[in-house]
């Protein structure tokens, strides 16, 4: 049963952090302050619920035995879970470090960085998805 924790966790971080990052870079983009701040609280609440997300992938990993075919895509995809991590943390910081907004001259920037991590989740649900509905992780004897 442990391994059911992961997917019922990876599910708020992907939604938040995809329709956050796109909002948000849209936001910045189009200059439009209110989508702006609500897409980074939306931004904000999915890098927080990263860590629980990448906590249960790894007691998940503990508790499936992926066949040899698979261990490599298993691989990848943890890494992926700890770039998409370490990303969203670094462009938190990034905002963080001027009080909460992007500063002016780097706002282009910040919104084209946001889009490149908001690719990298969705690769990482990808390598997730063709795992278990592809080779059955998880959900076949």
């Amino acid at each position: 049963m442990l391994h059911l924790l992961h997917p019922a966790a990876v599910h708020f971080s992907v939604a938040f952090l995809v329709a956050g990052g796109l909002g948000e870079s849209l936001g910045i983009l189009l200059r439009r302050p209110t989508v702006e701040r609500w897409s980074g609280t939306l931004v904000l609440l999915g890098t927080v619920s990263l860590l629980p997300t990448v906590v249960t992938g790894f007691l998940a990993e503990n508790v499936l035995a992926p066949s040899e075919a698979l261990a490599p895509l298993l691989a990848l995809h943890e890494r992926m879970g700890l770039v998409i991590l370490a990303t969203f943390l670094v462009l938190l910081l990034w905002k963080a470090w001027g009080r909460g907004a992007v500063p002016e001259g780097q706002r282009v920037a910040f919104a084209i960085a946001l889009l490149g991590a908001v690719g990298l989740v969705v690769y990482g649900a990808l390598l997730g998805g063709t795992m278990v509905y592809g080779w059955g992780l998880g959900v076949r004897a």
